[in-house]
């Protein structure tokens, strides 16, 4: 689903619901849940998660990923559902050298803060 508006970047609202059988049209503001706001690859992580019941070691077998990446992911999960307090970028550089994230999630991480 669209999120942002393709013309200047503002945020979508959704106004209208639509019954796929009848055509009732239900016209209003409705709220997003926070979890419409993950990435398609988030959601994907989240659902490997729950379905390792939680265990970081496992969700790192099954998605070949070190156990930091993991962890990474899902510190960054917690963050987009307001969950956990925003790194800052002195704490995503010390991620990186103590081995935990690599360069690249670490660019992420401080793209994705510089967007907030």
């Amino acid at each position: 689903m669209l999120m942002k508006c393709p013309v200047c970047g503002g945020e979508l609202e959704i106004r209208e619901l639509a019954c796929t059988r009848c055509s009732t049209r239900i016209i209003g503001k409705f709220k997003r849940t926070p979890f419409e706001y993950l990435s398609e690859e988030q959601i994907e992580f989240l659902l490997e998660f729950l379905k390792s019941w939680g265990n970081f070691s496992e969700v790192a077998r099954r998605l070949k990923l070190s156990y930091p990446t993991v962890r990474s992911r899902y510190a960054e999960i917690l963050r987009a559902l307001g969950l956990e307090e925003e790194l800052s970028i002195s704490e995503i550089l010390d991620m990186v050298e103590r081995g935990e994230i690599s360069a690249e999630e670490a660019e992420k991480l401080i793209l994705e803060r510089k967007k907030r």
